[in-house]
């Protein structure tokens, strides 16, 4: 028995879904670079925290949502063999 197909994007769904994670995790650090240099009380064990936190959730997010988005060239190998009534 064959493995179900993954879900095929729309023409609607991002182009590069993984460079927007990547950018709202480099506006993270940059919005908490600012508020420190306009004077947020936020000491350097609590930056630290925070970057580390960013660090460790970042590429979970960015491996969850590429996983869902991104097809390896393998399942575009049998997306097309199935589509074109071939076996894979």
């Amino acid at each position: 028995m064959s493995e179900p197909l993954p879900p095929i994007p729309g023409p609607d769904a991002p182009s590069e879904p993984l460079l927007s994670i990547g950018a709202i995790t480099t506006i993270v650090t940059a919005v908490l670079a600012l508020a420190v240099a306009f004077g947020a009380p936020i000491s350097d064990a609590q930056q630290a925290a925070i970057l580390a936190v960013i660090a460790v959730v970042a590429p979970i997010i960015v491996t969850l949502v590429g996983r869902t988005r991104v097809f390896s060239p393998a399942t575009v190998r049998a997306l097309v063999a199935r589509t074109q009534g071939r076996p894979s």
